[in-house]
Formats: C-alpha cells, sequence, structure tokens
C-alpha cells in the first residue's frame, strides 16, 4: 500500500529565473458558470543547471485588472525575478516525453 505524504496547504515552492518575454496581463476562468479573474502571466527560465522554463500565473482579485495590467508593464524580457508558489495545485509538463511504461495492477 503507497501513502501520500500531507504537505500543509501554506508549503511554498520559490523559483528564480529570467523572463523569456514581457509578462501579460490575461483573464482566466475559475468556474463552470463563466466566472473570471484577472491573471498576470509570465514565463522564466529557471537558474538551474537545464534551464528549463516555468509558466507562472498569479491571480488577482475580481476587478482588479487594471492592477494586473500595471504588473505585467513592470516586467519585461531579460528581468530577473523570483516566484514563490503553492506547491498545492503545481502542475508540471513534460513535453519531450520519450516512452510511456505502463504498469500492471496487482490482482
Amino acid at each position: 500500500m503507497h501513502t501520500s505524504a500531507h504537505l500543509p496547504t501554506t508549503a511554498l515552492g520559490e523559483y528564480t529565473g529570467t523572463l523569456l518575454h514581457g509578462a501579460e496581463a490575461r483573464t482566466a476562468l475559475i468556474d463552470g458558470d463563466g466566472h473570471s479573474v484577472p491573471v498576470l502571466c509570465l514565463d522564466l527560465e529557471l537558474d538551474n543547471p537545464l534551464r528549463t522554463h516555468l509558466h507562472v500565473e498569479q491571480p488577482f482579485p475580481v476587478g482588479h485588472g487594471q492592477q494586473a495590467v500595471a504588473a505585467a508593464q513592470r516586467l519585461k524580457k531579460g528581468m530577473r525575478v523570483t516566484v514563490q508558489a503553492p506547491l498545492v495545485g503545481l502542475r508540471l509538463v513534460a513535453p519531450n516525453t520519450s516512452h510511456i511504461h505502463l504498469h500492471q495492477a496487482a490482482t
């Protein structure tokens, strides 16, 4: 039997890197009813040996679109930034997967 470690919902990951392009203010849907919030989006090249990329989205409260736009205008290509994000909800993407191994279920 495998169990998962339970992390506190406040556990944060911290990542530092260089902006690959200027940040953008966008809108993200938050539910199936069409409600949305402004989000600040940026892409970083991380300070690690592989120079991996990280896409970051920072949601703003409803009605704070101008604040998201102002934040995006301050974040220009080539700037170095550090971001903190909760580990809960973190998603990894492996776009260059070379093989997928199937594991048979134990009977």
